[in-house]
């Protein structure tokens, strides 16, 4: 081969797949050794072989093949798995071999981001399905609190009607359990101006100041319900005009009214 010329691409394939006779490859090594521009197109083709080697089908080899393994570590341990080549002396190693590391380096970078990324995607996935599932069963336990509230035998249902300081025909109906400290309840009231809002209370028998029971907005198809000190003995539910979010104590005049 000529040192001067460039081996073809066609040669540089059959190289790469070990299908080129002994000499021609030792030939093809030599050139690659000297020439950086070879050596990049030979780097280039053993990537390619071993994408396609990564991409292969594994086969389990010949018995025959292991067998011959074997005979050669128990040779090696017997004799400390050192053997010595008289007479050659030790070879730097070749620049084309370099080519050949940095593609299937590549290679494997890619392969191993891939697997990153594909973690990240699995791992936010299943926090999103632990997070549903625990919204879910909080959905749950609240739809259960509400069906054993309504259910119960003790379960009691007011009626609240406008007062003076009320609207004309609105009303709402509560259904209290004083055991478990459930209020559930719907109104029949018109839109307030933005900013404000109605809030449940119950008025405790003991004189004391009132509970709240939530803040609502008007939706005649929608139920809402609330949560109070268990055994909290009601004289009353009455319905105010507070400001958006709520407040703590009552301070709007009362436009729905009724007795426990």
């Amino acid at each position: 081969m000529n040192e001067s010329s460039h081996i073809s691409g066609e040669k540089l394939e059959l190289y790469a797949l070990g299908a080129l006779p002994e000499t021609e490859a030792s030939a093809v090594k030599a050139h690659a050794a000297g020439c950086a521009e070879c050596a990049a197109k030979l780097a280039e083709a053993l990537g390619d072989v071993a994408v396609l080697a990564l991409a292969a089908e594994q086969e389990a080899p010949p018995a025959r093949v292991k067998e011959k393994l074997f005979v050669r570590i128990a040779a090696e341990r017997t004799t400390g798995g050192q053997r010595k080549i008289v007479g050659e002396p030790k070879r730097p190693r070749p620049i084309w071999w370099n080519w050949v590391l940095v593609p299937a380096t590549a290679v494997l970078a890619i392969f191993c981001v891939g697997l990153y990324r594909e973690n990240r995607t699995l791992t936010g996935e299943l926090q999103e399905a632990r997070r549903m599932a625990a919204s879910f069963e909080r959905e749950r336990l609240h739809v259960m609190g509400l069906v054993n509230a309504l259910s119960a035998k003790d379960t009691e249902t007011i009626r609240l009607a406008s007062t003076k300081d009320g609207f004309p025909g609105s009303g709402a109906l509560v259904r209290y359990n004083k055991r478990l400290g459930k209020v559930i309840y719907s109104a029949d009231l018109p839109e307030l101006p933005p900013g404000r809002v109605y809030q449940m209370w119950l008025v405790p028998t003991s004189g004391e100041a009132p509970i709240s029971a939530g803040t609502f907005t008007p939706d005649g198809s929608k139920t809402w319900d609330a949560q109070v000190p268990a055994n909290s003995e009601a004289k009353a539910f009455a319905v105010t005009v507070e400001p958006q979010g709520g407040v703590p104590k009552a301070t709007g005049k009362i436009i729905l009214l009724g007795g426990g």
